[in-house]
């Protein structure tokens, strides 16, 4: 005798359809980041300005990626952040949980100018996807007493100094080659050292006066800079990059304007492009194959993020001046493009420039 009979199996099988009908069509809606956790990898030493703005974002982002995933924070530094990024191409998942949260336009400027093999970048840049860039406010500080005997109070005195040390991270990074071509450009009387491995590492440096010249981004500057020896009278600044006057880094003056007032000539030639193209920006990124849901949300949140009154109080606390979130596929691409234009003059400049040092 039957257990079911064909009515009673055509309702089971009608009921069982229907319910992995709406499991499937509830899963379908999930949020991506539902249940997950979100991992920014720092390519930097904790307390740097990359650390500092990454930590920001982490406090703030999950209120506008739907899901509300936790966020962390993982730094892996080593060689000017090219071991977080090799990590991040080979190593990470590709699953929209890992993701960089550096300052790698280092990694762009080897891939397209450089030799990217040569300094042991594995990661193909052209593969990886950006997410979101935030241009950056860089400051350069320097020690308010140098040899012989000059006290700088104003950007113009540095070129009464004699061989004072301006420390950075290597010969290629781009920080590194930002501030040696303003300095260039300046003639400027000073001399280089390199192997620190980030920012902090650099103002410690500065404070047991192995250095005399230090830079970064805002945050680090407000945050650890500025309190430290600026507010000390230990140190001024005397330079900084920005589109906008800011005149509470005074007596920095704009980089252009620097380049002005201490050469009395418009800033140009090979010099002020590899200051041009070595400009910062934070960087969110994914290793290549995330899927694109998770790329749409967290573009999406960062939009969001840049509109969160909670969030730009305390960005504007902390880095000092306005986010500007970069996350259309446009914007990406014309922050990239002058790298990828690069005439062979430059990348034969570029080359020549870093192996002086070296």
């Amino acid at each position: 005798m039957a257990i079911f009979s064909p009515k009673s199996k055509n309702r089971a099988g009608l009921i069982l359809w229907f319910f992995l009908f709406q499991t499937g069509f509830i899963w379908a809606n999930q949020p991506f980041y539902q249940g997950k956790t979100l991992t920014f990898v720092v390519g930097h030493s904790a307390g740097g300005g990359t650390d500092i703005e990454c930590r920001l974002y982490a406090r703030h982002l999950k209120r506008h990626l739907p899901g509300t995933p936790t966020i962390v924070v993982r730094n892996r530094p080593g060689a000017g952040s090219m071991v977080a990024m090799n990590l991040l191409y080979e190593r990470s998942r590709r699953d929209g949980t890992i993701a960089g949260c550096q300052t790698n336009t280092i990694m762009y400027q080897e891939w397209y100018l450089g030799n990217p093999e040569s300094v042991g970048l594995r990661a193909n840049m052209a593969e990886i996807i950006p997410v979101m860039f935030a241009p950056l406010v860089s400051v350069g500080v320097v020690r308010k007493k140098l040899s012989p005997g000059i006290t700088i109070n104003r950007p113009e005195d540095i070129l009464r100094a004699k061989g004072w040390v301006a420390g950075g991270f290597r010969s290629n990074d781009t920080k590194d080659l930002k501030f040696r071509a303003l300095l260039d450009l300046v003639a400027a009387d000073y001399r280089y050292v390199t192997g620190y491995p980030g920012s902090a590492d650099l103002l410690a440096a500065f404070l047991r006066k192995e250095v005399d010249y230090v830079d970064g981004s805002t945050p680090f500057f407000l945050n650890r800079v500025k309190p430290v020896v600026v507010d000390k009278e230990q140190a001024i600044p005397i330079w900084y990059d920005s589109p906008m006057e800011l005149s509470q880094l005074a007596p920095a003056y704009k980089a252009e304007e620097f380049v002005r007032k201490l050469t009395g000539r418009e800033p140009s030639g090979p010099l002020w492009q590899i200051f041009q193209i070595s400009r910062a920006y934070r960087m969110i990124l994914f290793p290549p194959g995330v899927p694109l849901e998770a790329i749409k949300a967290l573009r999406s949140a960062f939009k969001a993020l840049g509109r969160d009154p909670q969030f730009l109080r305390e960005y504007n606390r902390i880095v000092g001046v306005q986010p500007a979130f970069l996350t259309d596929e446009h914007d990406l691409e014309r922050v990239l493009q002058p790298l990828k234009d690069a005439t062979k003059e430059l990348r034969d400049f570029r080359h020549q420039y870093i192996s002086k040092i070296e």
